[in-house]
């Protein structure tokens, strides 16, 4: 887990599906003891995560790029879905009583998003992907190695990776936003998506 302070913001990059990350930000969110927190996620997506916790987290399917991912991160440790960095996020708030802000745009918002700039071609090639996904063989040192590769492998396209620069804009500046008149912010960003997001964060300051 990468952790950055900038200002009143301390940021946490976490690797998704990683057990030890879920506990890392657990402990990180404990000494710290924000005001408000943040995740790169949904508001759609944290309205699931609390539902799967308040219903006893239930079984979990995984498909497609999923499910080839969690299998090359086992490699490097134990894994486990939905995403422990998530899970101990919504959990570990709620404990001791601090908001949590969902960062990444509604689902209305992203389809817009992705349809002006996901060419047919660029959606296609991803499925084609997808299929090659889980005997995709990736040359890399550490767990960190290998998530950025990862990334890269699943927004290959142009179009894709468009996407993902809207999203840390998007992250970035309601990061920014949060921040204001807030004694203490944490945010917990997916590991892939931290330094973009950072690098974005600098034009909202």
């Amino acid at each position: 887990m990468k952790v950055i302070k900038k200002e009143n913001i301390v940021i946490l990059g976490a690797i998704k599906g990683l057990v030890s990350e879920g506990e890392g930000i657990k402990r990180e969110i404990q000494k710290l003891m924000p005001e408000k927190s943040a995740i790169s996620i949904s508001p759609e997506e944290l309205k699931g995560l609390r539902e799967y916790i308040e219903k006893g987290e239930f079984e979990f399917s995984l498909y497609g790029y999923e499910e080839a991912y969690l299998a090359n991160l086992k490699n490097f440790d134990e894994v486990r879905a939905p995403a422990p960095s998530y899970v101990e996020t919504v959990k570990i708030t709620k404990e001791i009583g601090i908001p949590l802000i969902p960062l990444d745009m509604d689902d209305d918002a992203f389809a817009d998003v992705y349809i002006s700039n996901v060419s047919k071609k660029d959606f296609i090639s991803h499925m084609m992907r997808e299929r090659r996904a889980e005997r995709k063989a990736f040359k890399v040192e550490n767990v960190e190695d290998f998530v950025i590769k990862w990334d890269r492998y699943i927004n290959k396209s142009k179009g894709l990776m468009a996407v993902e620069r809207v999203r840390e804009d998007y992250m970035a500046k309601k990061l920014i936003d949060i921040s204001k008149n807030t004694r203490s912010l944490v945010a917990v960003i997916d590991f892939e998506r931290t330094d973009g997001v950072l690098k974005r964060m600098a034009k909202y300051l």
